[in-house]
């Protein structure tokens, strides 16, 4: 199930000249243990928030209508206070807010019955615009209680297609009345809107200008246009963000990283919840500004489950590469990025013969002065080749690709595929046909051998840019029962590829259920959706939801807090495991995950364990999960986790070679306590409750 609840957009600050910040880094001690839905603006209170300590949790992503300036203070003042973080988000980057307004006043109309006042305007030329409110100017004087006036909008003042209306009934508090809308428009298009009154009575004066103030349109009165006439009023916009280049503005990022960074409070600012591929670029450019802004701060991006429907990589054309047109394309290594293995693209191989001899070369720009590497393909098995380049580079460095033909067959290949429609999937690059820039992207990878367009190159395309850490959400449990049958496979490319990249990940667990979605999960099964999450390199977790949403779209039901406010059975649950990982948690947060391994059933997309393993199971069908781990040192550490949430478990283990010693992290106070294992045998048990693990360390 997609989550529904909006993550409102929040993000920072300019970067100037294209200079790289390094990455925050998630700080949140003992270990990150967060809440989504927090407690509503009129429950932000010292009482709300201890309960949030008592269970455990160390910070909390700012939800639930919480998103002004007000609101998000008297949360952080609650954070800091308990010795918890905030993730904060603000309303005005969910979509930029602007306005476009005639507000010169010199003269008036009355509305009546008889007598509808008209105005045309022109939306601005950008993409995803959304008429919000329309504000007028109109005399509160003349406008009788119980009179009512609505405000309609129109594609033209011939009134053919109603798009929306809003009415209002006097009396009015101000002059200045708001008329509520919510529309999507389209983007530089002319549309009308009239007002008009039910009652034979004039009211007004409805202000406007005798002259021609407004460029973008004019005024009408009974459907006849006015000459040399606009009306008073301010046209109230909403953009969606990250849509065809849309990013905040400088002005807002700017202002909130003046206002939130200092405040002891503040983890971190919540850029987007699951996003499509298309919006990562803008995404990344806020970042980025962002890290310039504030760079001790994080950045909060969660990313979309593997069974998301659509994964919003946007339109895709391409084009031929001939030996006369050679295709091309910039792009920036991340901070990173030292050495590129291989790029591989997007070619059909379908139109790509066997005697069509294809290069590709990697050199320092498009100016082509100095050659890096290069790979001379001729045909493909799959329509995307990977091409062995091994050449050195440097991180946050600008380079260029380009394909060539090198004659023969019917002396073109194609298509070669790039993003189209004004979607960019490389910020800092662009692509080139015979030399000449075009508005989109080719697709490719580097060091990576990808399907395009599927669940892992939505990740990557992530990853690639750097966030601060990768974060996802997957709820298993559904309402139909069972468990999610596509869960680890989620898991195994989360993992893969903030291995790949460097970062660490952060996972969603389930604590609510949904009607006809999702149902709540036991005790047993939270624990296990926690160990399955750390097994697999989870550096932190954030419950999916702390209160139980009401008026979302969708009934949720027995949250970790229950509607009205008391605690659920889950909040007891939720504590238990929480408390454990604060015990475990800074060990957990200096391993870097080796190797998983799944015994019993092996699960879509795993692995069972190796004959040559050092670990091995005595009963290869029990329900395990073997996680296997370095730290900084090098030093071994494996985690054993019960996959059966019903069941408890006693696990027994040989080792081979045989350590002179295995050690567990105590769960009650994080050190390094003795266990059963019996150096001359090397056998070791471990005694498991459903859906538990434990993490063991090697001298």
């Amino acid at each position: 199930m997609k989550k529904k609840i909006a993550l409102i957009s929040v993000v920072l600050a300019s970067l100037m000249g294209g200079a790289s910040v390094q990455a925050a880094i998630p700080n949140v001690e003992p270990f990150p243990v967060g809440i989504f839905w927090s407690p509503g603006p009129a429950e932000t209170t010292s009482a709300k928030y201890q309960e949030i300590k008592e269970l455990n949790a160390t910070f909390v992503l700012l939800s639930n209508g919480i998103y002004t300036y007000a609101q998000n203070d008297a949360a952080l003042a609650q954070c800091a206070d308990k010795g918890l973080s905030c993730i904060v988000q603000d309303d005005r980057l969910g979509s930029h807010k602007f306005t476009v307004d005639q507000t010169a006043g010199n003269d008036g109309k009355y509305v009546s019955a008889g007598s509808s006042l008209g105005q045309t305007f022109t939306t601005p030329a950008e993409p995803d615009i959304a008429i919000d409110t329309i504000q007028l100017y109109i005399d509160r004087t003349q406008w009788t209680a119980g009179r009512k006036l609505t405000l309609r909008l129109y594609s033209s003042p011939g009134k053919e297609n109603l798009i929306g209306s809003y009415s209002i009934t006097g009396p009015v508090a101000d002059d200045y009345p708001v008329f509520k809308l919510h529309k999507w428009l389209n983007s530089g298009t002319s549309y009308y809107f009239e007002l008009t009154s039910g009652s034979a009575a004039d009211i007004g004066w409805v202000v406007g200008n005798s002259s021609n103030v407004f460029a973008g349109g004019t005024a009408y009165q009974n459907g006849t246009a006015l000459n040399d006439y606009d009306f008073w009023f301010k046209l109230n916009y909403g953009q969606k963000m990250y849509s065809g280049g849309a990013q905040p503005p400088a002005s807002v990022i700017n202002d909130m990283a003046s206002h939130y960074a200092g405040n002891p409070g503040l983890l971190g600012y919540n850029l987007m919840d699951e996003p499509g591929a298309a919006a990562m670029t803008g995404l990344q450019g806020t970042m980025e500004k962002f890290r310039a802004a504030d760079p001790n701060h994080l950045t909060y991006v969660n990313l979309l489950p593997n069974y998301a429907q659509n994964l919003g990589f946007g339109p895709q054309s391409g084009e031929y590469v001939t030996p006369g047109s050679a295709l091309g394309q910039t792009f920036r290594t991340n901070s990173g990025t030292t050495h590129i293995s291989s790029l591989q693209l997007y070619i059909d191989k379908n139109q790509w013969g066997s005697n069509e001899p294809l290069t590709l070369k990697l050199w320092n720009s498009p100016a082509k002065s100095a050659l890096l590497g290069q790979k001379t393909l001729s045909g493909s098995s799959t329509s995307f080749p990977v091409f062995e380049i091994n050449a050195a580079v440097s991180p946050n460095t600008d380079y260029y690709w380009e394909l060539t033909h090198g004659g023969g067959g019917d002396n073109q290949v194609g298509w070669v595929i790039r993003s189209t429609g004004g979607v960019k999937l490389e910020k800092d690059g662009n692509a080139y046909v015979a030399g000449a820039a075009v508005n989109g992207d080719y697709w490719f990878a580097l060091n990576q051998n990808l399907v395009p367009f599927s669940y892992e190159d939505y990740v990557y395309r992530w990853a690639s840019k750097k966030p601060d850490f990768l974060l996802f959400d997957h709820y298993p449990y559904s309402a139909g029962g069972g468990f999610s049958s596509e869960y680890f496979a989620n898991l195994e490319i989360i993992r893969r590829q903030a291995l790949a990249a460097s970062l660490d990940f952060w996972a969603y667990i389930q604590s609510v259920g949904v009607t006809d979605g999702l149902r709540p999960p036991t005790e047993n099964e939270l624990r296990y959706n926690v160990y399955s999450s750390l097994v697999y390199g989870a550096k932190g977790i954030n419950y999916f939801t702390y209160e139980t949403p009401s008026g979302e779209g969708e009934t949720f039901h027995d949250g970790i807090v229950l509607p009205g406010g008391s605690k659920g059975p889950l909040y007891a649950s939720a504590q238990k495991v929480n408390a454990d990982l604060l015990q475990i948690g800074p060990t957990l947060r200096t391993l870097t995950s080796q190797a998983v391994y799944h015994t019993g059933s092996l699960p879509s997309g795993t692995s069972g364990v190796p004959s040559g393993f050092f670990w091995k199971p005595e009963d290869a069908a029990q329900p395990l999960i073997i996680g296997y781990f370095k730290n900084g040192s090098g030093r071994e550490y494996v985690m054993v986790v019960n996959k059966d949430t019903v069941n408890a478990v006693t696990a027994r283990f040989s080792l081979s070679p045989k350590p002179a010693g295995v050690s567990e992290v105590s769960k009650s106070n994080g050190t390094e306590t003795g266990t059963d294992y019996n150096a001359a045998t090397g056998k070791l048990t471990s005694s498991l409750a459903p859906g538990e693990g434990r993490i063991y360390v090697l001298p």
